[in-house]
């Protein structure tokens, strides 16, 4: 009868190795959520990072072409402005082309 004792401790030393492997699996779960958490977090941190650097970048590049925009606008605007506009001159143009190719003008 000395097996029962011997199978006794076996299944004892199967119990504890048993435990212990839930353990090991717990922990190495345990550690791999915290990698996780510590990757996740650093990801986070660099992709805020470089959003704003490419936000930031983004909204001077725009300033700087609406900037150019205006300035091209406002010297076309000046150039409108100091052109002569001769406006008499050219309706008699248009009224005499118009005489010479037969259709009807009405004098303004």
């Amino acid at each position: 009868m000395r097996e029962q004792p011997v199978l006794r401790h076996l299944l004892q030393m199967e119990t504890e190795a048993a435990a212990l492997v839930d353990d090991a699996q717990a922990e190495a779960d345990r550690r791999l959520a915290e990698g996780e958490k510590q990757n996740r977090r650093r990801y986070d941190e660099r992709y805020g990072r470089e959003a704003a650097s490419i936000d930031a970048e983004y909204a001077q590049k725009r300033a700087e072409a609406q900037a150019a925009y205006q300035r091209e606008l406002d010297a076309y605007r000046e150039s409108l402005q100091g052109m002569i506009c001769h406006g008499d001159r050219f309706s008699a143009l248009v009224t005499a082309a118009l005489s010479r190719s037969g259709l009807p003008v009405k004098e303004p």
